[in-house]
């Protein structure tokens, strides 16, 4: 691990009823590292309305770990959990990955290097190599890229779905507020999901606002879980990278963003699962460490 102080970074956590890996300890190996990393500024696990004991775990551990930090959300999905997470973010850099540690946290090592290079967006890629994952999955995997290039250009990038990006916090929130299919504040989704049309749509409006970007080879090893349908997320992908590119043609990315009385239809004007709730008077309620 470096201990060189470089740029800071905010990692973000999205959480969904995560109480298995909780468990395990992936978000204690996490804190760990971060305390040893004088370049991780924070921790920042952003609970999406869990319904099992994942708010109360995180806020425990919370308690013992002073760089880690609860921000309890109404559940919008894991697009919204993360776009939460960049918004509340205090660092130069933020980082997004998954709870279950599928690229595991070493390998913001492999980006270090490169924040003090200029880049804005560095995008984790699997380069083709999905350790322990199932034939269909690898298929299903290797279709959606075909796909996502027939509808939507995000450049040089070639795997949009590995869940470990690093983005300059400014640019991140700037993108944030031009997305159009993930929009911040409405519920994109309800239960556990992938939301892969997340992750490409905010390459897409990264590549719009002229991000230098750069995709980095990561280690990573399938996690299998049965909360996530592969066909159903396949299919939610596929919709999503069609509501972006109609977007894009109606020329929805060079207005302005829409007002909040607004966000609650999407752009392709059909219905969300539902508005989020809104938040209370004093904002989201972050558990201090």
């Amino acid at each position: 691990m470096s201990g060189e102080r470089g740029p800071g970074v905010s990692i973000v956590i999205p959480c969904y009823n995560e109480e298995a890996n909780l468990r395990a300890g992936t978000l204690t190996h996490v804190a760990i590292y971060a305390e040893r990393a004088d370049d991780v500024a924070e921790v920042l696990v952003v609970d999406d309305g869990s319904s099992d004991a994942s708010r109360r775990l995180i806020a425990a551990l919370a308690a013992k770990h002073g760089k880690l930090r609860l921000l309890a959300e109404p559940h919008r999905g894991k697009a919204g959990a993360v776009v939460a997470g960049i918004m509340a973010a205090r660092a130069e850099f933020v980082l997004f990955t998954d709870m279950d540690q599928a690229t595991p946290i070493e390998e913001i090592e492999k980006l270090r290097p490169l924040l003090t290079e200029g880049y804005d967006v560095l995008v984790g890629s699997r380069a083709g190599h999905r350790q322990g994952a199932p034939l269909v999955r690898k298929l299903m995997a290797t279709g959606f890229v075909l796909v996502r290039r027939l509808i939507l250009d995000v450049g040089d990038v070639s795997d949009t779905q590995c869940g470990f990006k690093a983005l300059r916090s400014d640019l991140a929130r700037r993108v944030v507020n031009q997305l159009r299919v993930f929009r911040p504040g409405v519920q994109q989704a309800s239960g556990a999901t992938v939301t892969a049309g997340f992750d490409a749509e905010l390459l897409f409006v990264a590549r719009r606002l002229g991000a230098r970007i750069r995709e980095v080879p990561v280690n990573w090893h399938y996690v299998g879980t049965r909360r996530v349908h592969p066909l159903k997320e396949s299919w939610r992908g596929l919709k999503s990278l069609v509501m972006v590119r109609r977007s894009d043609m109606r020329g929805d990315y060079d207005r302005p963003a829409p007002t909040t009385s607004e966000s609650d239809t999407p752009p392709s004007g059909e219905p969300t699962t539902g508005s989020a709730p809104r938040s209370r008077s004093d904002g989201s309620r972050v558990a201090a460490p």
